[in-house]
């Protein structure tokens, strides 16, 4: 208690010698780090939110910052106090449906969030654009994830709101945003079926509008032609009846000549009911199509046959989104153009591929009826 006062008084002192000198020391992060008894990388990585620094950490840095009169970004605005300002995360009710997608992006996000210090809210939409937003005294930031609740932004926007969208971002769209990089992951599935030996090959999707997806298709469709001169047939199927609707188009591909012996399916989900599909006219997958997902969801791994696929690092993209708006929320002054950021997907190879046989598939012959074998 002593030396904590002595302390007290010995900075104050230095302080006002300074002063009457008619200057002022020019407080450096090797200072902080000293006063701590910390690396300046720590330091750093404390003032800036980044990880690897714990919160009790991160506020005796800050704390010691203030004292030194240490000039940051970080320490123009009050320090957040937990339960006191709200990180919101914007999603479609409907898109809760797919849980791990979405679950590991939130998972990533909420973490991020509280190591940080703010209380992190997950608010469905019923219908996009009808919500009314928090109070602004209660938001510190908002993410929006997935391209179906940009239409809840604007409310936020206006108010000032620091955003991060985890979702693709309109041209010049003044915020930062993170995402999967889709296209690479759809270019690398055109590679392995070209070179497993597929020259007909189509892309599968229920949504072509989503961003995600239409990536992924342009990524695919491109590397394909680009490699082997190969034209995807793209499959837009209903989304309430999936399996049939897709048995229909796959029906009439093979009628024209043109039916895939390898497939891209935009989810694991979609990648399920289609080997479903094909078992009802009597194909399997990988001994007459081959299958490709995407997601990597935890069925895939037990799946018959096991499915390969691409895994996306979800807690990694909501992490990161999270980090990009708590930069946003500290800066008192800030000036840096918005980001934009791909996280890889990791391409994981199982069961569902395979060298194409010789098969009536791509001749155009089958046998008529619902449940009868095309000829292979």
């Amino acid at each position: 208690m002593i030396a904590a006062r002595w302390r007290t008084c010995y900075d104050a002192e230095t302080q006002l010698l300074r002063c009457r000198e008619g200057r002022m020391k020019h407080v450096t992060l090797t200072d902080v780090a000293a006063r701590v008894g910390l690396s300046k990388y720590s330091v750093s990585r404390a003032l800036t939110g980044r990880p690897g620094v714990s919160e009790v950490t991160r506020r005796k840095v800050f704390d010691a910052a203030r004292e030194l009169g240490y000039r940051h970004a970080a320490l123009a605005r009050p320090r957040l106090e937990a339960g006191r300002q709200s990180i919101v995360l914007l999603i479609p009710r409907h898109d809760v449906e797919d849980p791990e997608f979405w679950m590991g992006l939130i998972s990533g996000a909420s973490r991020e969030a509280e190591a940080l210090g703010y209380t992190f809210v997950t608010r469905p939409l019923e219908r996009a654009g009808t919500d009314a937003p928090a109070p602004r005294s209660e938001v510190a930031g908002v993410i929006v994830a997935g391209s179906r609740a940009r239409s809840a932004l604007a409310p936020y926007l206006e108010a000032g709101v620091p955003v991060s969208l985890l979702t693709y971002p309109d041209p010049l769209e003044p915020c930062d945003a993170v995402h999967s990089a889709d296209f690479e992951g759809g270019a690398i599935v055109a590679s392995h079926l070209v070179g497993l030996g597929h020259t007909h090959l189509a892309y599968v999707t229920e949504a072509p509008e989503k961003p995600s997806f239409a990536a992924r298709a342009r990524g695919f469709r491109q590397t394909a032609l680009q490699l082997a001169g190969i034209e995807v047939e793209e499959i837009h199927i209903d989304p309430n009846e999936p399996g049939l609707s897709f048995e229909g188009a796959f029906r009439r591909l093979v009628e024209r000549g043109h039916g895939p012996t390898g497939i891209l399916s935009s989810t694991d989900g979609l990648a399920f009911t289609i080997v479903w599909a094909l078992g009802r006219i009597g194909l399997g997958v990988p001994s007459d199509v081959s299958l490709v997902g995407f997601n990597d969801a935890v069925e895939s791994a037990r799946f018959v046959p096991k499915l390969t696929t691409l895994r996306i690092p979800t807690e990694a993209l909501g992490a990161t989104a999270m980090r990009f708006l708590h930069e946003r929320v500290v800066a008192s002054d800030d000036r840096t153009p918005p980001r934009r950021l791909q996280l890889i997907p990791t391409f994981v190879l199982r069961e569902s591929t395979a060298p194409p046989r010789v098969s009536a598939i791509t001749r155009g012959s089958r046998e008529s009826g619902t449940g009868e074998r095309v000829d292979t």
